[in-house]
């Protein structure tokens, strides 16, 4: 897991994916997967001209998505799993003696761990449920629209 400190502009951005996204991609490759698309929220930051163009020059295809659509954004859930592990396994760390920066140092040691505890079905059950998300949003446009 990535912690980071400082405010992500594109500069950042770019340089996190160069460092944590090609050992992704490779090990996707590994397990036989052949089409891989990479998903992003619609941040500024990730829209930025000189990111998309980084996308571009490494033949990395974006899967496009509306914004705010969290039922077709799956790391809207891990957040939510995320937490839920977090308020479980450690239910008083704002309590953290020391103020808001002991809470944050502490934070930055335990989220990994956590992240850990989180088992492997719920992202395979997660990226599974993909493709019935995107029908349910194709029929929900459908019925939406006056005809």
């Amino acid at each position: 897991m990535v912690h980071i400190t400082q405010n992500i502009n594109q500069t950042r951005y770019v340089r996190l994916l160069r460092r944590h996204l090609f050992p992704v991609i490779d090990q996707m490759f590994s397990f036989g997967m052949q089409d891989i698309l990479f998903q992003q929220d619609n941040a500024p930051v990730h829209k930025a001209y000189s990111v998309m163009a980084w996308f571009e020059r490494n033949c990395i295809e974006i899967e496009e998505h509306p914004p705010y659509s969290p039922d077709l954004n799956p790391t809207e859930h891990v957040w939510v799993e995320l937490k839920k592990q977090l308020h479980q396994q450690y239910p008083r760390i704002e309590d953290t003696p020391g103020g808001k920066e002991a809470v944050k140092k502490r934070l930055a040691h335990v989220l990994p761990l956590v992240w850990e505890t989180i088992p492997k079905e719920f992202f395979e059950k997660l990226w599974k449920s993909i493709p019935n998300r995107v029908a349910a949003v194709l029929e929900a446009r459908r019925g939406s629209t006056k005809c």
